[in-house]
């Protein structure tokens, strides 16, 4: 059967004598006739004495005109209007015919499909040396003038031959059997169409005296009950038991009785059935509704839109309404421009405003009161420039060809300073306000929509439904697709925290959770002012003089950029005293990464900036102070190590440090181990793992919030402290002395300056020590040597102010 099935065959059941009558053109124009005649006429009932009388001047004596003058002179009114150049199915495949170039199918309003097919057939004759045009503008005349005359009760016998209408065997062909579908509403009038509900089921119904015409479609499909009801002898391939296997599934041990022994050995033979009922149906409901002025097609029967026909139901054969005879709007798009009757291109600002807000175009509302537009996709923001790229853009919208195309890309050209402005104050202003995470979800915007973590799992949401717009970002071309698989930088975060392949003790998973805490953290944009630290990425056992970087850090800051749209500076180029410093800072931005940071960088500079709003000075501009809700949060790495006063609680809560082990060291990398250079070398599901482990790193961010790491800071704030060797030697010159002495039981801050400041050190001009550092060098060191010393300690006494020796 699916021999029989795929082979070419019609969709509706035509008699071999239809196919020439179908397309039988008439050398008669009666339009043309009737215009020559009515010129005459009037020039001769008027008494006109004009040399050279033209049809204006018959026009224009409406004295004279009779009720069918009238009906001509309507049709000829409505011609003039060039009613076609509102069909896109003649404008686009007129385009194709003509340059061989399609118009851009965006701004087709119908049926694609149908379209489609059109292009097909211009095609398939051009491969054959043909040309394909089923749009006569000669037969399309015809067709109004008929279907006019028809419906004004002002049509003759004597039209027949002119308009070629002539019945063949059951059936009677007309401007309306002849012209396509796509045409039939083209009228200056709305009208319907009364047709058989399934017909040749029905009529397979009343032959057999079954009810099967309701699910008939449900077992066979359409296309494939047309051929076997029109396959027959002369088909190629055609086998009548195989056609009668396949319609014993609806009708049973009737099937013999569809395709009967007389229908398939004749051609055409079906076809002479059915119409013959056909016929008889469309008599009796054109009777029995008293039908005076309506035009037959087939199965169907055309009459005025306000025409109401009350019988409908004719024992199994019931009619059904088609309220829309034009092609139905599928695609309901707006552009610029019309064209009309006068070939004249027509524009507005309105217009303008209209297809602007169709194409996503945005308007900011700024302080400066200027034009900022951005183009909107998936809520993705773009800015554009609309002084330059304006006409542009609006010249790659122009869907038309020839003449028009000029004409409409001349007009924008001259209405760039005058209607298109006016059309960019017509659309409605906004705030922009770019997406945020909330406290307990977490979202992020791929090709494939937009997912959510929303406290119990993980879901696809349409970009209508997301509040707020994203900055671009290489996010937005990527599919996701959530896995549990375990990849590459999922197991480069262990290894670098660990430093080995897995955890293997339970102080090891901890330090592995409080990493992917961290990684959560800065992936989840939702801020929290009393939750909002730097994460701080440095070396374990970093010495300050080695410095062995190359642990992994900058591959945590390039992920985090691989999630949100993040600013990076290097160290030694941020400088919090700088003005400008933040110049570059934006409302997109959710991360700032201040990478390798110098010794001595001033951390708690930053103290405002983490959990207060932030004041972006643009050079030459006023400063825009960036809310705390908006402003990003912060990631410091540095190769040297950072000092901790357990004492100063305010630094302690803003910055939490995450140091990361030598399993990665210049000589083994990422790179080295897994063979790849992370992101650049990474394929769809790569990153898909990636992603996905971000989601699991901020559901476990948002279940048990940021998870510190503790470390023993005694070492790194020596190293931090005494970094310089001046500064070390001298220091330990002065300290000896109190620890050496054994008479000396205790000293202060003062005692040390004291020392220091001797008029004969040459060094107390180098301003090493004084009241503001001292006491932190001392207590730096006072931690190293009560862990180095076993024999005694020192104490710093908080009432005396004082460091005891016991």
């Amino acid at each position: 059967m699916n021999e029989i099935i795929t082979q070419s065959h019609k969709k509706y059941l035509l008699a071999p004598q239809d196919i020439n009558s179908h397309h039988t053109e008439t050398k008669a124009d009666v339009l043309s006739d009737w215009k020559e005649e009515f010129t005459k006429r009037i020039q001769t009932e008027s008494n006109s004495r004009k040399e050279l009388f033209s049809f204006n001047d018959a026009y224009q004596k409406p004295k004279y005109h009779t009720k069918r003058d009238k009906v001509f002179l309507s049709v000829e009114s409505f011609l003039r209007s060039e009613p076609l150049q509102k069909n896109d199915y003649v404008k686009f495949v007129s385009c194709y015919i003509t340059t061989g170039s399609k118009l851009d199918k965006k701004y087709f309003k119908n049926d694609l499909k149908k379209l489609n097919e059109y292009y097909k057939k211009v095609d398939e004759a051009k491969a054959k040396g043909e040309t394909f045009n089923p749009f006569s503008l000669k037969a399309y005349k015809r067709y109004v003038l008929f279907m006019v005359l028809k419906f004004s009760g002002e049509y003759t016998s004597d039209l027949d031959e002119a308009f070629g209408v002539q019945a063949v065997g059951h059936r009677v062909y007309n401007p309306l059997t002849k012209i396509p579908s796509v045409l039939r509403g083209e009228l200056p009038f709305k009208v319907k169409e009364y047709d058989i509900k399934r017909a040749y089921p029905a009529f397979i119904d009343i032959e057999l005296n079954t009810n099967h015409r309701a699910t008939i479609y449900e077992i066979i499909d359409k296309k494939t009950f047309a051929y076997l009801l029109n396959s027959n002898v002369t088909n190629k391939d055609a086998d009548r038991n195989i056609i009668l296997k396949e319609l014993s599934k609806a009708y049973g041990n009737d099937a013999d009785k569809v395709c009967t022994p007389d229908r398939f050995n004749n051609k055409g033979g079906a076809f002479m059935d059915f119409s013959r009922h056909e016929k008889e149906y469309i008599e009796r409901f054109v009777t029995e509704n008293d039908l005076v002025n309506y035009v037959r097609l087939h199965d169907g029967v055309f009459v005025l839109a306000e025409t109401i026909c009350k019988n409908i139901q004719f024992g199994k054969v019931e009619f059904s309404i088609k309220e829309c005879v034009k092609p139905p709007i599928e695609n309901e798009i707006v552009n610029f421009y019309t064209i009309d009757e006068n070939n004249k291109v027509c524009t507005s600002p309105t217009m303008y405003a209209d297809f602007f807000i169709q194409e996503k175009f945005l308007r900011i509302s700024t302080p400066d009161d200027k034009i900022y537009l951005l183009r909107d996709t998936n809520n993705v923001v773009n800015y554009f420039s609309h002084k330059t790229d304006t006409v542009s853009y609006l010249k790659s919208n122009i869907n038309e060809f020839g003449n028009s195309f000029s004409e409409v890309a001349d007009t924008i050209a001259r209405e760039n300073f005058s209607g298109i402005i006016q059309g960019f104050l017509l659309i409605p202003s906004l705030e922009l306000n770019y997406y945020s995470d909330t406290k307990n979800t977490f979202g992020l915007p791929f090709s494939n929509g937009f997912f959510e973590f929303n406290g119990t799992g993980i879901i696809c949401k349409e970009y209508t439904d997301v509040n707020g717009f994203f900055a671009p970002h290489e996010i937005q071309s990527r599919e996701f697709k959530y896995t549990d698989e375990v990849g590459m930088f999922e197991q480069f975060l262990i290894r670098a925290s660990i430093g080995r392949i897995e955890p293997n003790t339970q102080n090891t998973e901890n330090i592995v959770e409080s990493f992917k805490t961290m990684f959560g953290y800065l992936c989840h944009n939702y801020k929290d002012m009393t939750k909002n630290p730097c994460i701080v990425l440095t070396d374990m056992d970093a010495d300050d003089e080695t410095r062995n970087g190359r642990r992994g850090k900058t591959l945590i800051s390039k992920a985090v950029q691989e999630v949100q749209e993040s600013i990076i500076k290097g160290g030694k180029e941020f400088d919090s005293n700088y003005t400008f410093v933040f110049a570059d800072l934006e409302k997109k931005h959710n991360v700032y990464i201040i990478d390798d940071v110098p010794a001595g960088f001033k951390y708690d500079d930053l103290y405002t900036n983490i959990l207060g709003d932030i004041s972006a000075q643009r050079k030459g501009l006023k400063a825009e102070t960036i809310k705390f809700k908006d402003a990003p949060k912060f990631v410091i790495t540095s190769n040297w190590v950072v000092p901790y006063d357990g004492k100063n609680a305010s630094t302690n809560g803003r910055f939490i440090e995450y140091k990361f082990t030598n399993y990665y060291t210049t000589s083994h990398t990422p790179k080295d181990e897994f063979s790849c250079v992370f992101f650049q070398d990474w394929n769809a599901d790569e990153w898909n793992r990636f992603y996905s482990f971000v989601f699991r790193c901020v559901k476990l961010y948002l279940q048990k919030g940021i998870i510190k790491t503790e470390y023993d800071k005694t070492d790194d704030n020596y190293r931090a402290y005494f970094n310089n060797d001046a500064v070390h030697s001298e220091f330990h010159r002065i300290i000896d002395q109190f620890v050496d002495d054994p008479l000396c039981t205790e000293f202060t801050v003062t005692s040390f300056l004291n020392v220091y400041n001797d008029t004969l050190n040459p060094l107390r001009f180098e301003k090493m020590f004084t009241t503001r550092n001292t006491k932190r060098l001392i207590d730096a060191w006072v931690g190293k040597f009560n862990l180095e010393s076993i024999d005694f300690g020192i104490e710093y006494s908080q009432r005396t102010r004082n460091w005891i020796k016991k």
